[in-house]
C-alpha cells in the first residue's frame, strides 16, 4: 500500500512526492557518526563508568523540576522509528526467562532470554518517552525510558513505587557515561501486582489488594467494580475491554440497561454497528424511556443505512471538515467490493458487482487518522495513534496485522497473548504504516482550489484498511478523494463483477525509465498494462523521447519567466513542431491503445496557449490530444466527447477536466451548442471523480500545473 497525498495522486510529477518519501528515510539526522561509532565500540560490554544512585536521582529530579517550571503542554513528541535498528518484542512467557539484575546489563544489547524486576523510585519525566529512575532488589539504580504507552496505561506516567518486569530488555548507550533501559514494545513490560511471586519482599507493603482478592465471594461488589471499570475503559478508548467489562457486569436486573448502553457505545466506536444496534435494543428493552439510548440507537441505524446504501451528505461533510471537524460520524460503504487473492500482489480488491464509470465504489472511514495536518509531524502522529489503538484494542490490532508489512520479518506471534498481555511489535506497526497509509487533505475539493498547496493547506495521514487492499496501476480504473477521515473511491471505467480494482499509489512519472524504480518502497515492480507495454519499446527510443521532451521543457520554461499571457507565435510553432516529433517517436504498435504520458504536458500547454489567443479550432484540436494522451483512445477515434461512455476509458486527472472545459468554451464561442454540452457533461463527471462528489459551486478556475512534467 502507500504513503502519498490526496491532491496530486493523479498527477505525474518528479518532485511532488519528495515530501512523502523523505519522511521514510530510515536514519536519525541527530545521531552523529561519532556517536554511532562510540555505541558500537561499547556494544556487549559493561558501562566503563556509571552514575551513582545519588547522581541519577539528582539529575532526574532536576529534569522533573524544570519540566514543571516550563509548564509545556501539547501532544507528547514521538520517538523516531529506525527500522534498521529494530529488535523484536519478547514472545516468551516470563517463566521461561532467566532473571538478571541491573548491574548485569550490557550496552547496546538486546538481552534475549532474560528479564528484570525493578521498582520506580522517582516521579516520571515525560518527554519523547516516560523516563524514571528504577532500582532492583539490591538497591542498584538505573534509568528506564518507556515508549509508546497510551494514556490508558499507568506506564504512560509511571508512578513512584510501581513494581514492573521488563522482558528481554534492551540497554542503550545515550551519550557520555549515560545509559538507560529502553522499552520500545508495550508488551515487553509488565505491571506486577504486589502479591505476584516475582515481586521481591523488599518491594511489598504490609497490605495490598487486587480486584480478585477484594471481590472474592462478593459477586455484587465485583459487578459494581466491573461496571465502573467499563465506563472508565470507554472514556480511555479501550473499547474491547469496556465491552467485555460491561457484559460481565450484568446480573439480569432492569439496571442492566446501563451495561448494554456502554456495550453499545463500545461496539459503535469499533465500527461494529450491527452488534451495537443489538446492545442498544437490549438497553431499550430494559429501559424503554431512556432518552440517551434512543439517540444512540438512531445514530447506529444511520450508520447501518450508510453501510447498506452508500448514501452520504458529502456537501455538509465537506463543510464540517473545512471547519476542522475531520472525524466524520459515518459508516463505511464497501458492499460493492470484496478483498480476495490477486494474481499480481497477494491480496487485492475486486468488484462484487458491475460498477459503471462515475459510480461510487466504496466510501470508507479511516480506522485511524489523527487530526494532524502538519506534513512534518503527521507520520509520527499516525504511528503513535496506531500503537495506542492497537494496544488498547486487540480487535483493531488483529485487523491491522492483516495488512502488508513490507520487508519487515514477522515472528508470527504478534497478536497472541503471553503473560496476560497481547504481543505488540511497534517496529512492525511502523512498517505497516509506511506501506499502507495515505495522505489526505481536509477535503479534496478544498485541495483542488487555486492557490492551495500542501504546505499551506496541510495533509493528514491515515489508515483505511479496505482501501489498503487495493493494488497499484499506472493506468487505474478507480480514483480516490477525501473528506476528513472518509476515503471516497469512484470508478473511472466500467468494471465488471470479479474484475480487480486498481488505484495509483504515487503519481506515475511520465518518463518510463524514471518510473521503473518508483515503487521500490513497496517491494514490487509495476506490472500494469501501461508499464508492460512501454517495456517493449527499445531503450534507444525511450532516450530519444526523453531528449525531445527536454527540448520542449527548455522552451516552455523560458516562457514562464516572462510576465503576462502573451506568447510569441514562433514559440508556439516550436512547441508544435517538437510535440509532433515526440508524437512520432511513440510507436503505434505499443502506444496505439495506451496513454502517452510524455505528451500530456506539451499538449496541455498548447491548449492553454490557443485558448488565450482565442484560436478556438486549435483549442479543440489540442484538447482532443490531451484527452487521447490520457488514454481515452476510443473516444478520440470516434470523436465522442462523452469520454466516459466509451470503454475502456483513460486516466482521470485535473488536466482532463481542464481540457474538457476549454473545449466546451471553444465550442460555445463557435456556436456548437450540442458539442459544448457534451464537453460540459464529461467535465462534470471528471470533476465528480476528482473531488469525490458532485459539486459545481466551487470549480477549479484556470488551473495549470506541472503535474505531467518530468525533467529530472
Amino acid at each position: 500500500m502507500n504513503e502519498t497525498d490526496g491532491k496530486v495522486m493523479q498527477g505525474i510529477d518528479s518532485g511532488l512526492v519528495e515530501g512523502s518519501q523523505s519522511i521514510l528515510l530510515d536514519f536519525d539526522p541527530q545521531l552523529s557518526l561519532e556517536f554511532l561509532k562510540e555505541a558500537a565500540a561499547l556494544s556487549g560490554k559493561r558501562p566503563p563508568a556509571h552514575a551513582t544512585r545519588e547522581q541519577l536521582l539528582a539529575m532526574h529530579n532536576e529534569f522533573v523540576s524544570k519540566s514543571v517550571k516550563d509548564g509545556k503542554n501539547g501532544p507528547r513528541p514521538v520517538k523516531k522509528v529506525i527500522l534498521s535498528l529494530a529488535y523484536p518484542p519478547s514472545t516468551k512467557p516470563i517463566r521461561d526467562l532467566e532473571k538478571i539484575l541491573l548491574d548485569g546489563l550490557l550496552v547496546e544489547m538486546h538481552h534475549e532470554d532474560k528479564f528484570l524486576v525493578v521498582r520506580s523510585v522517582t516521579a516520571p519525566f515525560s518527554g519523547v518517552g516516560t523516563v524514571a529512575v528504577v532500582e532492583d532488589e539490591t538497591g542498584y539504580a538505573d534509568k528506564i525510558a518507556i515508549y509508546n504507552q497510551g494514556e490508558a496505561s499507568i506506564l504512560s506516567d509511571i508512578p513512584e513505587g510501581l513494581a514492573i518486569a521488563i522482558k528481554e530488555p534492551y540497554y542503550k548507550f545515550n551519550g557520555e557515561d549515560d545509559y538507560m533501559i529502553c522499552v520500545d514494545h508495550p508488551s515487553d513490560i509488565l505491571v506486577l501486582e504486589l502479591d505476584n511471586t516475582l515481586v521481591p519482599p523488599a518491594f511489598r507493603p504490609s497490605s495490598n489488594g487486587t480486584l480478585h482478592s477484594i471481590t472474592a465471594g462478593d459477586d455484587s461488589l465485583k459487578r459494581t467494580i466491573l461496571a465502573k471499570r467499563a465506563g472508565t475503559n470507554l472514556n480511555l478508548s479501550c473499547f474491547d475491554a469496556a465491552l467485555a467489562d460491561a457484559l460481565e457486569s450484568r446480573d439480569g436486573d432492569t439496571h442492566d440497561w446501563k451495561a448494554y448502553l456502554v456495550a453499545g457505545k463500545s461496539a459503535y466506536a469499533l465500527q461494529r454497528y450491527q452488534e451495537s444496534k443489538e446492545y442498544f435494543l437490549s438497553a431499550l428493552d430494559k429501559n424503554p424511556a431512556a432518552l440517551g439510548v434512543k439517540q444512540e440507537y438512531e445514530k447506529c441505524l444511520a450508520r447501518i443505512r450508510e453501510e447498506e446504501e452508500g448514501i452520504y451528505d458529502f456537501a455538509s461533510m465537506r463543510e464540517q471538515a473545512d471547519r476542522g471537524n475531520v472525524h466524520m460520524d459515518c459508516g463505511s460503504f464497501t458492499k460493492k467490493t470484496t478483498i480476495s487473492t490477486s494474481q499480481h500482489h497477494g491480496r487485492g480488491l475486486f468488484a462484487a458487482q458491475d460498477v459503471k464509470a462515475g459510480e461510487l465504489l466504496y466510501c470508507e472511514k479511516a480506522v485511524c487518522m489523527p487530526n494532524e495536518y502538519n506534513v512534518q509531524h503527521n507520520g509520527s502522529a499516525l504511528y503513535a495513534n496506531m500503537v495506542e489503538q492497537c494496544v488498547n484494542n486487540p480487535s483493531m490490532h488483529a485487523r491491522t496485522l492483516e495488512l502488508y508489512g513490507g520487508k519487515y520479518k514477522r515472528s508470527g506471534l504478534e497478536g497472541t497473548t503471553v503473560d496476560g498481555v497481547e504481543i505488540v511489535d511497534n517496529f512492525l506497526l511502523e512498517s505497516i504504516r509506511r506501506t499502507n497509509c495515505f495522505m489526505a487533505p481536509s477535503s479534496s475539493l478544498t485541495a483542488a482550489q487555486p492557490g492551495w498547496t500542501m504546505e499551506k493547506g496541510g495533509m493528514a495521514r491515515g489508515m483505511w484498511l479496505h482501501a489498503a487492499a487495493e493494488n497499484h496501476s499506472c493506468f487505474p480504473n478507480s480514483i480516490r478523494a477525501f473528506i476528513g477521515d472518509m476515503l471516497i473511491a469512484v470508478a473511472t471505467d466500467n468494471i465488471k463483477a470479479g474484475e480487480e480494482i486498481y488505484q495509483v499509489y504515487l503519481p506515475p512519472k511520465a518518463i518510463y525509465t524514471m518510473r521503473t524504480d518508483q515503487f521500490v518502497q513497496w517491494s514490487f515492480k509495476c506490472g500494469c498494462q501501461l508499464c508492460l507495454a512501454e517495456a517493449k519499446s527499445p531503450m534507444a527510443n525511450h532516450e530519444r523521447r526523453k531528449q525531445t521532451f527536454h527540448e520542449i521543457d527548455i522552451i516552455i520554461s523560458k516562457t514562464k519567466k516572462k510576465s503576462g499571457l502573451f506568447i510569441q507565435q514562433s514559440t508556439i510553432r516550436s512547441i508544435e513542431k517538437l510535440t509532433r516529433k515526440l508524437e512520432d517517436l511513440h510507436e503505434d504498435e505499443i502506444y496505439g491503445s495506451m496513454p502517452r504520458l510524455m505528451l500530456v504536458w506539451p499538449t496541455m500547454w498548447l491548449t492553454e496557449a490557443y485558448r488565450n489567443l482565442k484560436h478556438h479550432a486549435k483549442t479543440i484540436r489540442s484538447a482532443w490530444q490531451v484527452i487521447r494522451n490520457f488514454g481515452f483512445v476510443n473516444a478520440a477515434k470516434e470523436g465522442n466527447w462523452d469520454i466516459f461512455a466509451t470503454t475502456p476509458t483513460g486516466i482521470t486527472a485535473f488536466e482532463v477536466d481542464n481540457a474538457l472545459r476549454h473545449a466546451r468554451d471553444a465550442y460555445t464561442a463557435l456556436g456548437e451548442v450540442q458539442l459544448a454540452a457534451q464537453c460540459a457533461a464529461s467535465s462534470r463527471m471528471a470533476w465528480r471523480m476528482l473531488v469525490g462528489f458532485d459539486n459545481e459551486a466551487s470549480r477549479l478556475s484556470d488551473w495549470i500545473g506541472d503535474e505531467y512534467k518530468d525533467v529530472n
